[in-house]
């Protein structure tokens, strides 16, 4: 389960850079692995390709996320304070196939930018649910960020910045 927003953008804008966990993947109960920092990559050098399709490409304590194309121009996203950030290029309907080559490649990425989302668990070979710390029960949540444009060649951290320091 995730709470969250999901958007999708033209699949021009393929390049992800975020300020946050990384470079792997990470998940609720599974990012102390994953060190605090800047990072980038293809949208589909970021998806991790298991057998069977599933979530994947989570980065978690996200401060920003920005897709661009190939001359920097694109989108950011600043969490106030964090955001749980993936992109793809398939739908999250996508995933419900069967195997990981039946995974089409859509005209547009699909952007998650979420609060948080339960755990991935799997403390027993892959099979228990995550533990109570790490679920998402119902209750009401908020969470904020604020979405920007980026124009080529504008710097993602600089106009992170700036974002910060106006809503702030």
């Amino acid at each position: 389960q995730r709470f969250g927003m999901q958007l999708a953008v033209p699949k021009e804008y393929d390049q992800m850079s975020w300020f946050g966990r990384g470079p792997q993947e990470s998940y609720w109960d599974r990012q102390t692995g994953a060190a605090v920092g800047w990072y980038s990559g293809k949208v589909e050098d970021l998806i991790h390709p298991y057998v069977r399709p599933q979530e994947n490409a989570n980065r978690t304590d996200v401060r920003w996320v920005a897709l661009t194309n190939g001359e920097g121009a694109g989108l950011l996203a600043v969490g106030m304070p964090l955001l749980y950030a993936s992109a793809w290029p398939y739908t999250q309907e996508d995933l419900e196939a069967k195997h990981d080559c039946e995974l089409p490649r859509r005209d547009f990425i699909t952007v998650n930018l979420d609060y948080r989302q339960t755990g991935v668990g799997g403390d027993d070979s892959w099979g228990a649910r995550p533990h109570d710390a790490y679920t998402l029960f119902y209750q009401s949540y908020r969470y904020s960020f604020c979405l920007a444009p980026l124009r080529g060649g504008e710097s993602p951290v600089d106009k992170a910045k700036e974002v910060s320091s106006r809503v702030h």
